[in-house]
Formats: C-alpha cells, structure tokens, sequence
C-alpha cells in the first residue's frame, strides 16, 4: 500500500508555475523548483517525473486556471464587441499590475521552446486556436447583437485579434509601461470599427 501523499498538489503546481512564469523554462533549475515548492527532489520526481514533465503539468494548470480566469468575460458576456473590447483593456491592466511584468506563460514558453519543442509547440497552437475560437464566438455575437458589422471576416479578425493578445502580453514581459499598452490596445481595437 503506497503512502498518501504529503502535500497539497495544486499547491504545489502554483509554486512551480510562478517560477516558471517569472524564470522561463530554461533559466528554472531543479533546485529552484525544489525551494519553491517545499518538495524534495525525490518526493518532486516520484510526484511529477522530471522538470519537463513538471513543467507540461504547469502548463495545463495554467489553462485551466489563469487562462480560463483571463478569457472569462470573452466567453461570458452577452455583446460580442463589450466581451472583446474588456478583455483587451483587462488585460493590458493586468500587464502592469503590482510592476510584475510577467506576460503569459503560454505565450512567453512559446516563444522560448517552441522551436526545438514539439510538444510545448502543440500546447502553444492549441492555446492560440482556443483563444482565436474565443474571438470568432465574441465576434458572432457582436454581429448577432448589431455592435460589429455583418461586413467583417470573422476568422481573419479572430486570429488578428488572438495574436495581437499575445502582443499585449509580450510587451507587458518586456516590461511596457500602461500608457504603451493602452495605445496598443486602443489600437487594435480600432479594427472592431
């Protein structure tokens, strides 16, 4: 009979995805997981596996709890256009918030890892289609509700919008300051016009 574990695993998965966050993958070493976390190196391996499996673990963690939380009103609320426009402008605050700086650890592991990474390469198109799919539902229910126009190409603006979401975290990693990210944001905006 194996012993129950000792340690609370959303916890855990918490700790390693804000080193991850804040370090990257590459720069995250396995003793930085280890003072994190709390867990030993044998309790972390016999938990998890390795530091890449550990850190694909962080990843759909992420999805299921940052992700979902960020992307919530794109989902929730009623007027496509209100749903779009708050999710930009949210996001763009977030991305100063408490001068963090940390961008999307989706985004900024795929930026890192992607090109020599199949597998978090996958994570990332799977996230960016999720989103892009996000944005077309948004944009169909503008069109529904009369405050975007039947003229638009709902898929070419849904990936527009999906990347240029990715671009507002990117320069919230590189450390733009609100005023920048504002502009961005009201820029891309412009296209719902």
């Amino acid at each position: 009979m194996s012993r129950p574990r000792a340690f609370d695993e959303e916890s855990v998965l918490d700790n390693a995805m804000n080193i991850f966050w804040s370090k990257g993958f590459e720069s995250t070493s396995v003793q930085d997981l280890v003072n994190e976390t709390g867990l030993n190196r044998a309790s972390m391996y016999a938990s998890f596996g390795d530091k890449k499996a550990l850190f694909l673990r962080v990843l759909d963690h992420y999805s299921l709890k940052i992700s979902t939380k960020r992307f919530a009103d794109l989902r929730e609320i009623e007027d496509g256009r209100k749903a779009i426009e708050k999710t930009f402008r949210d996001t763009a605050k977030t991305g100063c918030k408490e001068g963090r700086h940390k961008g999307c650890l989706i985004v900024n592991s795929g930026m890192e890892l992607a090109p020599h990474d199949p597998e978090t390469a996958a994570i990332a198109h799977q996230a960016f289609r999720r989103v892009e799919d996000m944005f077309v539902a948004a944009l169909s229910r503008g069109i529904a509700h009369g405050s975007i126009s039947r003229d638009k190409n709902v898929r070419a603006l849904a990936r527009f919008f999906a990347g240029s979401i990715q671009g507002v975290q990117l320069m919230s990693r590189r450390g733009a300051d609100q005023e920048t990210l504002e502009d961005y944001t009201e820029t891309i905006l412009a296209a719902l016009n």
